[in-house]
């Protein structure tokens, strides 16, 4: 069975116990209580292990993407046009994301209540944030488990690995090993994440009955906003920046979106996703080689949509005001988080424990959550390696790497 059909079995056999604890609950059973103390310890030790994972990956992957972006080669001209167009659709995507789901409010009527020992965030300002972000102590940072300030640090670190010259290769050929394991720790953590998820789900379910449905509303929220990204945003870089057709871009590309849909991996796509450009988008094998590799690791849109939703929802759910500095952080926690993420197996739920951990927000929330990420994983990746695609059109274009004849003359790929 594939590990994303154990974990939605996990789901559905969470959502029946939690409905059949939310009746042993409300009659104040003996049994009822039992069950729920014992979910609730194998919940948390799910959710502590997401939490050991958090700070080696957000480091490992965030140095190891520095320096191969920052290679001399790459970062010319064509690098630092596709890293712009990166960043600011990944930024307009967070922004759709938290339109929609403002809007909607998809887990205000959840009234989860906010799990014992919880500290949220300190409502401190801006200004104390931003210095609250820079480390004194990488090593408490760790074992804090301040994302934050990790990330700053492996910031700092990345830039001086580059300026170490051949020295500095040592030292990242080591951390590109520690990512990798991390990566292998990851797929072996993400075995029991059924377990995980069913415990997380039931007691869940059980706190609040019913109004478990309200989950998938906050998938309604995803799918609008990605498609808000893809028929706004995406059609008007195609038209007005690159000045190519829309409709062959999307036949082009058609095989591209089945894989991306059926597999939830950008990686796993971007074989099909080369050939598409190359061959019938009419793209440079350069182009297309480097736009396309650089962006099914550090370009999101559909990733950052899907964490900025689930975000606002778990902060809904639990009652919790998402104020403006919490916006912030969900803006720079998910645009750098986003870097190494396609990398990393189960990387969906490692990601948004990122997120949460950042503005602090309770872990136990990607209990609520878990059943659904196949669904935003598979919308996500449709999104992610269409804005890639776009952007090697665009970056082509603007080159004179692409021929027009082959891209306006495309057919559907059989």
């Amino acid at each position: 069975m594939k590990p994303w059909l154990k974990i939605l079995v996990g789901l559905v056999l969470g959502i029946i116990t939690g409905l059949i604890l939310f009746k042993l609950n409300k009659s104040q059973s003996v049994l009822g209580g039992t069950c729920n103390e014992f979910l609730t310890l194998v919940g948390k030790a799910f959710i502590d292990l997401l939490k050991m994972l958090v700070g080696l990956i957000v480091f490992s992957s965030l140095v190891v993407g520095m320096c191969h972006i920052s290679d001399p080669k790459k970062m010319g001209r064509i690098g630092l046009t596709t890293i712009i167009f990166y960043v600011v659709t990944t930024l307009i995507a967070i922004g759709i994301g938290l339109v929609v789901v403002f809007s909607i409010n998809p887990g205000a009527g959840m009234h989860q209540p906010i799990p014992a020992g919880h500290q949220g965030g300190s409502g401190q300002s801006l200004i104390d944030f931003l210095f609250s972000i820079v480390p004194s102590n990488p090593f408490a940072s760790f074992a804090e488990n301040h994302i934050l300030q990790i990330i700053v640090f492996g910031v700092f670190f990345a830039i001086a690995i580059n300026l170490a010259g051949e020295k500095g290769k040592l030292v990242l050929k080591y951390i590109e090993s520690l990512s990798e394991i991390m990566a292998r720790l990851t797929a072996v953590v993400m075995k029991f994440a059924p377990y995980g998820v069913f415990a997380l789900m039931a007691t869940a379910v059980g706190v609040i009955g019913e109004k478990f449905l309200l989950l998938f509303s906050a998938v309604g929220c995803i799918f609008i906003a990605a498609l808000v990204q893809i028929a706004l945003i995406f059609t008007v870089a195609l038209r007005v920046m690159a000045n190519v057709g829309i409709g062959p871009f999307f036949k082009g590309m058609k095989d591209a979106i089945v894989v991306a849909f059926t597999t939830s991996s950008s990686s796993a796509t971007l074989p099909v996703s080369l050939e598409c450009a190359r061959d019938h988008l009419g793209l440079s094998s350069d182009i297309s080689g480097f736009v396309l590799s650089l962006g099914s690791t550090i370009n999101m849109n559909g990733t950052a949509i899907g964490q900025t939703v689930l975000a606002v929802f778990i902060a809904q759910a639990y009652g919790i005001e998402v104020g403006f500095t919490s916006i912030i952080i969900l803006i720079f926690t998910t645009l750098v988080s986003a870097i190494g993420t396609a990398g990393i197996p189960g990387s969906g739920l490692v990601m948004l424990s990122i997120v949460l951990s950042a503005m602090g927000l309770p872990p136990e929330g990607i209990g609520l959550v878990a059943g659904i990420d196949r669904l935003r994983d598979m919308i996500a990746t449709v999104v992610n390696i269409l804005g890639d695609a776009v952007a090697a059109v665009y970056v082509a274009k603007k080159e004179n790497q692409i021929d027009l004849t082959k891209y306006h003359q495309v057919t559907w790929i059989e």
